[in-house]
């Protein structure tokens, strides 16, 4: 686990896919059905690439073959939330095909492979991206093969790209209004829970500044460990800034981590701190391949 380290509109969505990659940019494509494949032999560095050879080509289901029918797939860093979450074969391929109807286009490059994870290094090109005049846009992808097939994607933007990105946003976006002030009375007490591939937690909150109980609740089991973390940020940054930092090492300089704990699968542990002032952002992470899953907040503190 690194020691570093919600919904937006079908535009967004739409952008996510136009963000993996290509070798080159094109003003249309030309779809291409190719056989599906059968069982093979691949190593895990070529179902990586011949998946993105597929949806380059315009074959959503041939592309579609190289993944489990319980795959799960992670956008990470993308306004305004940070993080989406595409839960089976069906999200996902619905995601695949509005990216080849705005003739989206994949350049990948392997970095490294560890067993069964390949760490890449990506470009995207999307009709959305092309018009805001960001085009391509990069991230940093990682794919866990069991089988010869695809069980976890999981792309994040960096922090490069994400500085461009938002201010096109921006100017084609209208603000999102701000919320209501809240009636909640603040708690001190926060159950979380991991399942499904991704985290929640039991309902919307507000903090009471102070010591913090929170249980975590780990029900999966398919990684080998899982973590828990909380974050405060300097003014300026925010959710998607702090999702795309969880490619690096250790937590951005603007951020201050002061909760972590990892917890096995199907365990549960109550944890107590203190949380001195807000927003707080929450971060759930798994490992194999160490990356986040899901987060939720900023919540706000009250004194």
């Amino acid at each position: 686990m690194k020691t570093l380290l919600a919904p937006f509109n079908m535009i967004l969505v739409i952008l996510v896919l136009g963000i993996t990659g290509c070798a080159s940019q094109v003003d249309q494509l030309l779809p291409t059905q190719t056989p599906l494949p059968e069982a093979t032999t691949e190593s895990p560095s070529e179902t990586v690439q011949k998946m993105v050879e597929r949806m380059n080509a315009g074959d959503v289901d041939g592309s579609m073959a190289y993944f489990a029918d319980d795959a799960m797939a992670y956008i990470i860093g993308l306004p305004p939330t940070g993080m989406e979450v595409y839960v089976g074969k069906e999200q996902i391929h619905a995601l695949w095909q509005d990216s080849i109807d705005n003739h989206f286009q994949w350049e990948v490059k392997v970095n490294y492979v560890s067993g069964d994870i390949v760490s890449v290094s990506a470009k995207t090109w999307h009709d959305f991206i092309r018009q805001l005049g960001v085009a391509p846009l990069e991230w940093y992808d990682v794919y866990e093969i069991k089988d010869g097939k695809i069980i976890t994607y999981a792309t994040t933007i960096t922090s490069a790209s994400l500085a461009k990105l938002k201010p096109a946003l921006a100017e084609v976006m209208p603000p999102e209004p701000p919320a209501a002030p809240s009636t909640d009375s603040p708690v001190s007490e926060m159950t979380v829970t991991i399942a499904g591939g991704t985290c929640a937690i039991d309902k919307p909150v507000i903090l009471q500044a102070g010591n913090l109980t929170v249980t975590l609740n780990i029900k999966d089991q398919k990684n080998e460990d899982y973590a828990l973390s909380f974050f405060s940020l300097v003014e300026g940054k925010d959710f998607p800034d702090l999702m795309a930092s969880t490619i690096l090492a250790a937590p951005p300089s603007w951020s201050d981590m002061f909760f972590l704990r990892e917890l096995g699968p199907g365990k549960s542990e109550t944890y107590t701190f203190k949380v001195e002032k807000g927003p707080v952002y929450m971060i759930c992470w798994a490992k194999p391949p160490d990356i986040p899953i899901g987060n939720a907040g900023p919540f706000e503190v009250k004194q």
